[in-house]
Protein backbone atom coordinates (compact mmCIF):
# COMPACT_ATOMS: atom_id res chain seq x y z
CA UNK A 1 0.00 0.00 0.00
CA UNK A 2 1.53 3.32 -1.07
CA UNK A 3 1.95 6.27 1.28
CA UNK A 4 -0.36 9.23 0.82
CA UNK A 5 -0.86 12.79 1.99
CA UNK A 6 -3.83 13.57 4.21
CA UNK A 7 -3.22 17.08 5.60
CA UNK A 8 -5.51 19.38 3.63
CA UNK A 9 -2.92 22.16 3.64
CA UNK A 10 -0.28 19.99 1.93
CA UNK A 11 1.02 21.71 -1.25
CA UNK A 12 0.52 19.47 -4.28
CA UNK A 13 1.56 21.73 -7.14
CA UNK A 14 3.73 24.84 -7.36
CA UNK A 15 2.03 27.50 -9.46
CA UNK A 16 4.66 30.20 -8.85
CA UNK A 17 7.52 30.70 -6.37
CA UNK A 18 4.98 31.93 -3.80
CA UNK A 19 1.72 30.26 -4.88
CA UNK A 20 0.75 26.61 -4.33
CA UNK A 21 -2.20 24.39 -5.16
CA UNK A 22 -3.02 22.39 -2.02
CA UNK A 23 -5.02 19.29 -1.13
CA UNK A 24 -7.68 21.64 0.27
CA UNK A 25 -7.96 23.17 -3.21
CA UNK A 26 -7.97 19.73 -4.83
CA UNK A 27 -11.03 18.47 -2.95
CA UNK A 28 -12.97 21.45 -4.30
CA UNK A 29 -12.43 20.20 -7.85
CA UNK A 30 -10.77 21.45 -11.03
CA UNK A 31 -12.43 22.24 -14.34
CA UNK A 32 -10.04 22.95 -17.22
CA UNK A 33 -11.32 24.55 -20.44
CA UNK A 34 -9.38 24.94 -23.66
CA UNK A 35 -9.80 24.65 -27.40
CA UNK A 36 -8.32 21.93 -29.58
CA UNK A 37 -4.52 22.11 -29.37
CA UNK A 38 -4.58 24.61 -26.51
CA UNK A 39 -2.37 22.45 -24.27
CA UNK A 40 -4.97 21.77 -21.57
CA UNK A 41 -4.16 18.03 -21.48
CA UNK A 42 -0.39 18.36 -21.74
CA UNK A 43 -0.39 21.46 -19.51
CA UNK A 44 -2.92 21.50 -16.67
CA UNK A 45 -3.97 17.88 -17.15
CA UNK A 46 -0.46 16.45 -16.97
CA UNK A 47 0.67 18.71 -14.11
CA UNK A 48 -2.33 17.73 -11.98
CA UNK A 49 -1.96 14.05 -12.88
CA UNK A 50 1.68 14.01 -11.80
CA UNK A 51 0.85 15.86 -8.57
CA UNK A 52 -1.95 13.48 -7.60
CA UNK A 53 0.17 10.42 -8.31
CA UNK A 54 3.00 11.81 -6.18
CA UNK A 55 0.51 12.47 -3.39
CA UNK A 56 -0.41 8.77 -3.25
CA UNK A 57 -4.03 9.23 -4.21
CA UNK A 58 -6.22 6.43 -5.47
CA UNK A 59 -8.38 7.25 -8.42
CA UNK A 60 -10.55 6.51 -11.41
CA UNK A 61 -9.51 7.53 -14.92
CA UNK A 62 -12.15 7.93 -17.61
CA UNK A 63 -10.78 7.35 -21.10
CA UNK A 64 -11.92 9.02 -24.31
CA UNK A 65 -8.85 8.42 -26.51
CA UNK A 66 -6.82 5.17 -26.59
CA UNK A 67 -3.49 6.97 -26.12
CA UNK A 68 -4.56 8.17 -22.68
CA UNK A 69 -4.10 4.66 -21.31
CA UNK A 70 -0.39 4.63 -22.19
CA UNK A 71 0.08 8.16 -20.86
CA UNK A 72 -1.30 7.16 -17.46
CA UNK A 73 0.75 3.96 -17.28
CA UNK A 74 3.89 5.96 -18.09
CA UNK A 75 3.07 8.65 -15.52
CA UNK A 76 2.41 6.01 -12.85
CA UNK A 77 5.83 4.43 -13.49
CA UNK A 78 7.57 7.81 -13.33
CA UNK A 79 6.02 8.49 -9.94
CA UNK A 80 6.58 5.05 -8.43
CA UNK A 81 2.92 4.06 -8.74
CA UNK A 82 3.09 1.33 -11.40
CA UNK A 83 1.92 -1.31 -8.92
CA UNK A 84 -1.20 0.73 -8.16
CA UNK A 85 -2.53 0.65 -11.73
CA UNK A 86 -5.51 -1.60 -12.52
CA UNK A 87 -6.65 -1.76 -16.13
CA UNK A 88 -10.40 -2.29 -16.40
CA UNK A 89 -10.54 -4.03 -19.77
CA UNK A 90 -12.48 -7.01 -21.12
CA UNK A 91 -10.58 -9.41 -18.86
CA UNK A 92 -11.97 -7.66 -15.75
CA UNK A 93 -15.50 -7.35 -14.45
CA UNK A 94 -17.87 -5.47 -12.20
CA UNK A 95 -21.18 -7.32 -12.02
CA UNK A 96 -23.07 -4.31 -10.77
CA UNK A 97 -26.36 -6.04 -9.90
CA UNK A 98 -24.65 -8.84 -7.97
CA UNK A 99 -22.44 -6.30 -6.23
CA UNK A 100 -25.30 -4.18 -4.93
CA UNK A 101 -27.33 -7.15 -3.69
CA UNK A 102 -24.30 -8.76 -2.05
CA UNK A 103 -23.55 -5.49 -0.31
CA UNK A 104 -27.10 -4.54 0.79
CA UNK A 105 -29.32 -7.60 0.30
CA UNK A 106 -32.90 -6.85 -0.71
CA UNK A 107 -32.38 -3.31 0.59
CA UNK A 108 -30.11 -2.83 -2.44
CA UNK A 109 -33.16 -3.02 -4.71
CA UNK A 110 -33.43 0.76 -4.96
CA UNK A 111 -29.78 1.17 -5.89
CA UNK A 112 -30.03 -1.55 -8.53
CA UNK A 113 -33.09 0.12 -10.06
CA UNK A 114 -31.45 3.54 -10.08
CA UNK A 115 -28.33 2.03 -11.66
CA UNK A 116 -30.50 0.49 -14.37
CA UNK A 117 -32.20 3.85 -14.87
CA UNK A 118 -28.75 5.38 -15.19
CA UNK A 119 -27.92 2.79 -17.85
CA UNK A 120 -31.09 3.79 -19.67
CA UNK A 121 -30.11 7.46 -19.50
CA UNK A 122 -26.56 6.59 -20.61
CA UNK A 123 -27.95 4.83 -23.66
CA UNK A 124 -29.81 8.02 -24.60
CA UNK A 125 -26.73 10.11 -23.81
CA UNK A 126 -24.48 7.92 -25.94
CA UNK A 127 -26.91 8.18 -28.82
CA UNK A 128 -27.03 11.97 -28.46
CA UNK A 129 -30.63 11.98 -27.21
CA UNK A 130 -30.10 14.40 -24.37
CA UNK A 131 -33.33 16.32 -24.83
CA UNK A 132 -36.30 14.94 -22.91
CA UNK A 133 -39.79 16.41 -23.05
CA UNK A 134 -42.76 16.02 -20.75
CA UNK A 135 -43.82 12.84 -22.59
CA UNK A 136 -40.40 11.32 -22.05
CA UNK A 137 -40.75 11.92 -18.31
CA UNK A 138 -43.86 9.76 -18.29
CA UNK A 139 -41.95 6.85 -19.80
CA UNK A 140 -39.10 7.35 -17.37
CA UNK A 141 -41.44 7.09 -14.38
CA UNK A 142 -43.24 4.11 -15.92
CA UNK A 143 -39.96 2.28 -16.58
CA UNK A 144 -38.79 2.91 -13.01
CA UNK A 145 -42.06 1.59 -11.60
CA UNK A 146 -41.82 -1.55 -13.70
CA UNK A 147 -38.25 -2.23 -12.59
CA UNK A 148 -39.25 -1.73 -8.95
CA UNK A 149 -41.50 -4.79 -9.28
CA UNK A 150 -39.35 -6.89 -11.64
CA UNK A 151 -36.04 -6.77 -9.76
CA UNK A 152 -37.20 -7.83 -6.26
CA UNK A 153 -39.40 -10.60 -7.64
CA UNK A 154 -36.45 -12.21 -9.42
CA UNK A 155 -34.09 -11.68 -6.48
CA UNK A 156 -36.50 -13.22 -3.94
CA UNK A 157 -37.16 -16.19 -6.22
CA UNK A 158 -33.56 -17.02 -7.22
CA UNK A 159 -31.23 -14.92 -5.06
CA UNK A 160 -29.62 -13.51 -8.21
CA UNK A 161 -30.66 -11.02 -10.88
CA UNK A 162 -29.26 -10.49 -14.37
CA UNK A 163 -30.24 -8.14 -17.17
CA UNK A 164 -31.29 -11.13 -19.24
CA UNK A 165 -33.61 -12.25 -16.40
CA UNK A 166 -35.20 -8.80 -16.28
CA UNK A 167 -35.89 -8.71 -20.01
CA UNK A 168 -37.18 -12.30 -20.02
CA UNK A 169 -39.54 -11.54 -17.14
CA UNK A 170 -41.09 -8.45 -18.71
CA UNK A 171 -41.44 -9.99 -22.17
CA UNK A 172 -43.22 -13.09 -20.77
CA UNK A 173 -45.37 -11.38 -18.10
CA UNK A 174 -49.08 -12.16 -18.33
CA UNK A 175 -51.41 -9.69 -19.99
CA UNK A 176 -54.42 -11.27 -18.23
CA UNK A 177 -54.57 -12.32 -14.57
CA UNK A 178 -56.17 -15.67 -15.50
CA UNK A 179 -52.96 -16.81 -17.18
CA UNK A 180 -51.26 -17.20 -13.80
CA UNK A 181 -53.83 -19.90 -12.96
CA UNK A 182 -52.85 -21.98 -16.01
CA UNK A 183 -50.06 -24.49 -15.10
CA UNK A 184 -49.14 -24.99 -18.75
CA UNK A 185 -48.75 -21.23 -19.31
CA UNK A 186 -46.69 -20.90 -16.11
CA UNK A 187 -44.33 -23.61 -17.29
CA UNK A 188 -43.71 -21.77 -20.57
CA UNK A 189 -43.40 -18.29 -19.04
CA UNK A 190 -40.28 -17.15 -17.19
CA UNK A 191 -42.39 -14.59 -15.34
CA UNK A 192 -44.91 -17.24 -14.36
CA UNK A 193 -42.23 -19.64 -13.10
CA UNK A 194 -40.51 -16.85 -11.18
CA UNK A 195 -43.64 -15.68 -9.37
CA UNK A 196 -44.59 -19.27 -8.50
CA UNK A 197 -41.16 -19.91 -7.06
CA UNK A 198 -41.21 -16.58 -5.19
CA UNK A 199 -44.32 -17.75 -3.35
CA UNK A 200 -43.65 -21.50 -2.99
CA UNK A 201 -39.89 -21.75 -2.42
CA UNK A 202 -38.12 -18.37 -2.35
CA UNK A 203 -34.32 -18.33 -2.33
CA UNK A 204 -34.45 -15.15 -0.24
CA UNK A 205 -37.34 -15.43 2.24
CA UNK A 206 -39.24 -12.19 2.85
CA UNK A 207 -42.39 -11.09 4.63
CA UNK A 208 -45.68 -12.16 3.10
CA UNK A 209 -46.66 -8.52 2.74
CA UNK A 210 -43.80 -8.00 0.28
CA UNK A 211 -44.87 -11.06 -1.72
CA UNK A 212 -48.48 -9.85 -1.82
CA UNK A 213 -47.36 -6.41 -2.99
CA UNK A 214 -45.43 -7.89 -5.89
CA UNK A 215 -48.18 -10.36 -6.84
CA UNK A 216 -50.75 -7.56 -6.76
CA UNK A 217 -48.79 -5.62 -9.35
CA UNK A 218 -48.22 -8.51 -11.76
CA UNK A 219 -51.68 -10.04 -11.46
CA UNK A 220 -53.74 -6.87 -11.65
CA UNK A 221 -51.85 -3.60 -12.24
CA UNK A 222 -49.58 -4.63 -15.10
CA UNK A 223 -52.33 -6.38 -17.11
CA UNK A 224 -54.56 -3.32 -16.57
CA UNK A 225 -52.09 -1.04 -18.33
CA UNK A 226 -53.35 -0.20 -21.85
CA UNK A 227 -51.92 -2.57 -24.43
CA UNK A 228 -50.04 0.12 -26.36
CA UNK A 229 -48.48 1.55 -23.20
CA UNK A 230 -47.55 -1.91 -21.97
CA UNK A 231 -45.97 -2.70 -25.32
CA UNK A 232 -43.91 0.48 -25.17
CA UNK A 233 -42.67 -0.44 -21.70
CA UNK A 234 -41.48 -3.83 -22.92
CA UNK A 235 -39.83 -2.41 -26.04
CA UNK A 236 -38.12 0.41 -24.13
CA UNK A 237 -36.76 -1.90 -21.45
CA UNK A 238 -35.57 -4.62 -23.80
CA UNK A 239 -33.98 -2.23 -26.32
CA UNK A 240 -32.10 -0.10 -23.80
CA UNK A 241 -30.71 -3.03 -21.82
CA UNK A 242 -30.05 -5.34 -24.76
CA UNK A 243 -26.36 -4.30 -24.86
CA UNK A 244 -25.85 -6.10 -21.54
CA UNK A 245 -27.16 -9.42 -22.86
CA UNK A 246 -24.17 -10.08 -25.07
CA UNK A 247 -20.74 -8.83 -26.08
CA UNK A 248 -18.20 -6.87 -24.06
CA UNK A 249 -20.68 -5.04 -21.82
CA UNK A 250 -22.07 -8.40 -20.70
CA UNK A 251 -18.56 -9.72 -20.03
CA UNK A 252 -17.50 -6.60 -18.12
CA UNK A 253 -20.66 -5.82 -16.15
CA UNK A 254 -22.81 -8.93 -15.86
CA UNK A 255 -20.66 -12.04 -15.43
CA UNK A 256 -18.03 -11.57 -12.72
CA UNK A 257 -16.64 -9.06 -10.26
CA UNK A 258 -12.87 -8.54 -10.09
CA UNK A 259 -12.87 -4.76 -9.58
CA UNK A 260 -14.92 -2.67 -7.14
CA UNK A 261 -14.82 1.12 -6.68
CA UNK A 262 -13.71 0.83 -3.02
CA UNK A 263 -10.29 -0.33 -4.21
CA UNK A 264 -9.53 3.36 -4.80
CA UNK A 265 -9.63 3.94 -1.04
CA UNK A 266 -6.46 1.87 -0.73
CA UNK A 267 -4.52 3.47 -3.57
CA UNK A 268 -5.75 1.67 -6.68
CA UNK A 269 -5.71 3.71 -9.89
CA UNK A 270 -8.47 2.20 -12.01
CA UNK A 271 -8.09 3.05 -15.70
CA UNK A 272 -11.21 2.46 -17.78
CA UNK A 273 -9.75 0.76 -20.86
CA UNK A 274 -12.93 1.30 -22.86
CA UNK A 275 -11.95 4.29 -25.02
CA UNK A 276 -14.88 6.17 -26.45
CA UNK A 277 -13.04 6.54 -29.75
CA UNK A 278 -12.91 2.75 -30.21
CA UNK A 279 -15.73 1.35 -28.03
CA UNK A 280 -18.12 4.11 -29.17
CA UNK A 281 -21.50 3.99 -27.35
CA UNK A 282 -20.46 0.92 -25.35
CA UNK A 283 -17.52 2.91 -23.97
CA UNK A 284 -19.74 5.78 -22.85
CA UNK A 285 -22.37 3.53 -21.25
CA UNK A 286 -19.86 1.28 -19.49
CA UNK A 287 -17.73 4.12 -18.15
CA UNK A 288 -20.71 6.13 -16.96
CA UNK A 289 -22.01 3.06 -15.13
CA UNK A 290 -18.75 2.58 -13.24
CA UNK A 291 -18.26 6.31 -12.65
CA UNK A 292 -21.62 6.58 -10.90
CA UNK A 293 -20.84 3.45 -8.88
CA UNK A 294 -17.58 5.10 -7.81
CA UNK A 295 -19.42 8.29 -6.86
CA UNK A 296 -21.88 6.34 -4.71
CA UNK A 297 -19.01 4.51 -3.00
CA UNK A 298 -17.20 7.80 -2.31
CA UNK A 299 -20.31 9.39 -0.84
CA UNK A 300 -20.77 6.39 1.46
CA UNK A 301 -17.12 6.02 2.53
CA UNK A 302 -17.47 8.15 5.68
CA UNK A 303 -19.71 5.43 7.03
CA UNK A 304 -16.86 2.91 6.80
CA UNK A 305 -14.01 2.31 9.23
CA UNK A 306 -11.53 5.15 9.44
CA UNK A 307 -8.81 3.38 7.45
CA UNK A 308 -11.12 3.56 4.41
CA UNK A 309 -11.75 7.30 4.78
CA UNK A 310 -8.37 9.02 4.87
CA UNK A 311 -6.75 8.55 1.45
CA UNK A 312 -7.82 11.22 -1.08
CA UNK A 313 -9.16 9.86 -4.36
CA UNK A 314 -9.47 11.55 -7.72
CA UNK A 315 -11.94 11.24 -10.57
CA UNK A 316 -10.13 12.26 -13.74
CA UNK A 317 -12.06 12.77 -16.98
CA UNK A 318 -10.46 14.32 -20.05
CA UNK A 319 -13.07 15.15 -22.70
CA UNK A 320 -15.50 14.97 -19.79
CA UNK A 321 -18.49 15.89 -21.96
CA UNK A 322 -18.68 12.20 -22.92
CA UNK A 323 -19.21 11.17 -19.31
CA UNK A 324 -21.00 13.87 -17.27
CA UNK A 325 -24.69 13.70 -16.40
CA UNK A 326 -27.02 15.44 -13.97
CA UNK A 327 -25.92 12.97 -11.27
CA UNK A 328 -22.41 14.43 -11.31
CA UNK A 329 -23.74 17.86 -10.40
CA UNK A 330 -25.31 16.43 -7.23
CA UNK A 331 -22.14 14.51 -6.41
CA UNK A 332 -19.95 17.60 -6.75
CA UNK A 333 -22.14 19.36 -4.20
CA UNK A 334 -21.11 17.00 -1.39
CA UNK A 335 -17.97 15.09 -2.39
CA UNK A 336 -15.54 17.49 -0.70
CA UNK A 337 -16.26 15.94 2.70
CA UNK A 338 -15.35 12.51 1.30
CA UNK A 339 -11.91 13.67 0.11
CA UNK A 340 -12.78 13.32 -3.55
CA UNK A 341 -10.75 15.37 -6.03
CA UNK A 342 -12.63 15.69 -9.35
CA UNK A 343 -10.60 16.78 -12.39
CA UNK A 344 -12.71 17.41 -15.50
CA UNK A 345 -11.32 18.72 -18.79
CA UNK A 346 -13.30 19.78 -21.85
CA UNK A 347 -13.12 22.21 -24.75
CA UNK A 348 -16.00 24.65 -24.48
CA UNK A 349 -19.16 25.27 -22.49
CA UNK A 350 -21.44 24.75 -25.52
CA UNK A 351 -19.93 21.26 -25.81
CA UNK A 352 -21.16 20.45 -22.30
CA UNK A 353 -24.56 22.01 -22.94
CA UNK A 354 -25.04 20.01 -26.12
CA UNK A 355 -24.12 16.66 -24.54
CA UNK A 356 -26.33 17.17 -21.49
CA UNK A 357 -29.20 18.50 -23.59
CA UNK A 358 -30.22 22.07 -24.29
CA UNK A 359 -33.22 21.73 -21.98
CA UNK A 360 -30.73 21.02 -19.18
CA UNK A 361 -28.53 24.07 -19.60
CA UNK A 362 -29.21 25.06 -15.99
CA UNK A 363 -27.97 21.65 -14.83
CA UNK A 364 -24.81 22.06 -16.92
CA UNK A 365 -24.21 25.53 -15.50
CA UNK A 366 -24.82 24.17 -12.01
CA UNK A 367 -22.19 21.51 -12.60
CA UNK A 368 -19.67 24.06 -13.87
CA UNK A 369 -20.25 26.27 -10.85
CA UNK A 370 -19.42 23.44 -8.44
CA UNK A 371 -15.71 23.43 -9.31
CA UNK A 372 -13.60 25.49 -6.94
CA UNK A 373 -10.77 25.95 -9.44
CA UNK A 374 -11.29 27.02 -13.05
CA UNK A 375 -8.32 26.80 -15.44
CA UNK A 376 -8.73 28.45 -18.83
CA UNK A 377 -6.42 27.79 -21.75
CA UNK A 378 -6.34 29.31 -25.20
CA UNK A 379 -9.84 29.26 -26.65
CA UNK A 380 -11.60 30.64 -29.71
CA UNK A 381 -15.10 30.10 -28.28
CA UNK A 382 -16.60 33.51 -27.52
CA UNK A 383 -19.30 32.11 -25.22
CA UNK A 384 -16.73 30.28 -23.11
CA UNK A 385 -14.36 33.22 -23.01
CA UNK A 386 -17.13 35.63 -22.08
CA UNK A 387 -18.30 33.33 -19.28
CA UNK A 388 -14.81 33.07 -17.79
CA UNK A 389 -14.35 36.82 -18.10
CA UNK A 390 -17.56 37.38 -16.14
CA UNK A 391 -16.59 34.82 -13.49
CA UNK A 392 -13.29 36.58 -12.88
CA UNK A 393 -15.26 39.79 -12.52
CA UNK A 394 -15.04 43.51 -13.05
CA UNK A 395 -12.94 46.20 -11.43
CA UNK A 396 -12.26 49.91 -11.63
CA UNK A 397 -9.81 50.73 -14.42
CA UNK A 398 -8.03 54.08 -14.79
CA UNK A 399 -8.20 55.36 -18.35
CA UNK A 400 -5.69 58.06 -19.51
CA UNK A 401 -6.95 60.80 -21.79
CA UNK A 402 -4.89 63.43 -23.63
CA UNK A 403 -5.68 66.25 -26.05
CA UNK A 404 -3.42 68.60 -28.06
CA UNK A 405 -4.16 71.40 -30.51
CA UNK A 406 -1.95 73.56 -32.77
CA UNK A 407 -3.15 76.64 -34.72
CA UNK A 408 -1.61 79.42 -36.89
CA UNK A 409 -2.88 82.58 -38.74
CA UNK A 410 -1.44 85.20 -41.15
CA UNK A 411 -2.74 88.27 -43.07
CA UNK A 412 -1.29 90.47 -45.87
CA UNK A 413 -2.60 93.70 -47.51
CA UNK A 414 -1.51 96.46 -50.02
CA UNK A 415 -2.96 99.92 -51.03
CA UNK A 416 -1.96 102.57 -53.66
CA UNK A 417 -3.49 105.73 -55.21
CA UNK A 418 -2.81 108.97 -57.24
CA UNK A 419 -4.48 112.47 -57.20
CA UNK A 420 -4.39 115.45 -59.60
CA UNK A 421 -6.00 118.92 -59.13
CA UNK A 422 -6.08 121.96 -61.57
CA UNK A 423 -7.55 125.52 -61.21
CA UNK A 424 -7.84 128.96 -63.03
CA UNK A 425 -8.44 132.44 -61.56
CA UNK A 426 -9.04 136.00 -63.04
CA UNK A 427 -9.85 139.40 -61.57
CA UNK A 428 -10.54 142.98 -62.79
CA UNK A 429 -10.36 146.26 -60.80
CA UNK A 430 -11.57 149.88 -61.49
CA UNK A 431 -10.56 152.80 -59.54
CA UNK A 432 -9.10 156.18 -60.03
CA UNK A 433 -7.50 155.27 -63.13
CA UNK A 434 -7.71 152.83 -65.84
CA UNK A 435 -9.05 149.39 -65.15
CA UNK A 436 -6.68 146.47 -64.50
CA UNK A 437 -7.16 142.77 -65.34
CA UNK A 438 -5.23 139.75 -63.85
CA UNK A 439 -5.42 136.04 -64.59
CA UNK A 440 -3.77 132.89 -62.86
CA UNK A 441 -3.57 129.12 -63.14
CA UNK A 442 -2.42 126.41 -60.61
CA UNK A 443 -1.86 122.66 -60.91
CA UNK A 444 -1.06 120.00 -58.20
CA UNK A 445 -0.71 116.18 -58.22
CA UNK A 446 0.07 113.41 -55.64
CA UNK A 447 0.65 109.58 -55.30
CA UNK A 448 0.52 107.21 -52.30
CA UNK A 449 1.45 103.50 -51.77
CA UNK A 450 1.03 101.27 -48.61
CA UNK A 451 1.47 97.60 -47.55
CA UNK A 452 0.68 95.66 -44.30
CA UNK A 453 1.14 92.04 -43.07
CA UNK A 454 0.66 90.10 -39.80
CA UNK A 455 1.01 86.43 -38.61
CA UNK A 456 0.53 84.39 -35.40
CA UNK A 457 0.41 80.82 -33.97
CA UNK A 458 -1.15 79.08 -30.94
CA UNK A 459 -0.73 75.66 -29.23
CA UNK A 460 -2.62 74.00 -26.34
CA UNK A 461 -2.18 70.55 -24.60
CA UNK A 462 -3.99 68.80 -21.74
CA UNK A 463 -4.02 65.31 -20.14
CA UNK A 464 -5.86 63.52 -17.32
CA UNK A 465 -7.30 60.19 -16.07
CA UNK A 466 -10.82 58.87 -15.54
CA UNK A 467 -12.13 55.83 -13.65
CA UNK A 468 -14.28 53.24 -15.37
CA UNK A 469 -15.77 49.87 -14.29
CA UNK A 470 -14.81 47.14 -16.77
CA UNK A 471 -13.84 43.46 -17.09
CA UNK A 472 -10.60 42.58 -15.34
CA UNK A 473 -9.78 40.27 -18.27
CA UNK A 474 -11.46 40.86 -21.60
CA UNK A 475 -12.80 37.78 -23.46
CA UNK A 476 -10.39 38.38 -26.34
CA UNK A 477 -7.46 37.76 -23.98
CA UNK A 478 -8.09 34.00 -24.05
CA UNK A 479 -7.99 33.93 -27.83
CA UNK A 480 -4.78 35.89 -28.39
CA UNK A 481 -2.61 36.11 -25.26
CA UNK A 482 -2.13 32.52 -24.07
CA UNK A 483 0.51 30.06 -25.25
CA UNK A 484 -0.47 26.62 -26.50
CA UNK A 485 2.89 24.87 -26.29
CA UNK A 486 4.67 23.19 -29.18
CA UNK A 487 7.93 24.27 -30.85
CA UNK A 488 6.59 27.76 -31.61
CA UNK A 489 6.20 28.44 -27.88
CA UNK A 490 9.24 26.49 -26.73
CA UNK A 491 7.00 23.82 -25.21
CA UNK A 492 5.41 26.35 -22.84
CA UNK A 493 1.68 26.31 -22.10
CA UNK A 494 0.01 29.17 -20.24
CA UNK A 495 -3.45 29.37 -18.71
CA UNK A 496 -5.49 31.63 -16.47
CA UNK A 497 -5.77 29.85 -13.11
CA UNK A 498 -8.80 31.09 -11.15
CA UNK A 499 -9.97 30.21 -7.67
CA UNK A 500 -12.79 31.92 -5.83
CA UNK A 501 -11.54 33.56 -2.67
CA UNK A 502 -7.86 33.08 -3.49
CA UNK A 503 -5.19 35.77 -3.31
CA UNK A 504 -2.32 34.88 -5.62
CA UNK A 505 1.03 36.63 -5.11
CA UNK A 506 1.81 36.11 -8.78
CA UNK A 507 -1.52 37.71 -9.63
CA UNK A 508 -0.96 40.86 -7.59
CA UNK A 509 -3.26 39.73 -4.80
CA UNK A 510 -6.14 38.91 -7.15
CA UNK A 511 -8.07 35.64 -7.31
CA UNK A 512 -6.45 34.60 -10.59
CA UNK A 513 -3.00 34.33 -12.09
CA UNK A 514 -1.42 33.26 -15.35
CA UNK A 515 0.14 29.84 -14.71
CA UNK A 516 2.88 28.38 -16.87
CA UNK A 517 3.42 24.69 -17.65
CA UNK A 518 6.24 22.90 -19.42
CA UNK A 519 5.07 20.21 -21.82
Amino acid sequence: MSAFVSDLDTPLLKLSPKDSFTLRDAVQGILALGGIGSGKTSGTGNAVRQAYLRAGMGGLVMVAKPEEIGDWIKAAKENGRAASVILFDETQGYSFIDYEFSYHGLDGQGTVVETLMGVSASADHAAGNGVAGAGEEFWTHTLRQNLNYVVPAIYIAYGKVTVTNIIDFVTTAATEAEQYADPQWIEQSYAGRTLKRMVDSPAMPVEEAKQRELMQYWLYQFPAIPEKTRGNIVITLSSKFDRFRHGRLKRCFCEKTTIVPEMMFHGAIIIMCMPVMTWKEDGIIGQQLFLHAAERAIEARNGLDRQHQLRPVFLYADECHYFVTEKDEAFLSTCRGSRACPVFLTQTLPTLYARMGHTKTAAAQGLIGKFGTLVCHQNACHETNEYVSKVIGRDIHQRKNESRGIGSNSSFGTSSGTSVSMGNSSSMSFGGGSPSHTTGRNTSSGWSDGRSSSSGSSENWSQGTSEQMDNIIEPAFFARNLKSGGPRNGGIVTAVWFKAGASFHHGGGRNFMVAEFKQ
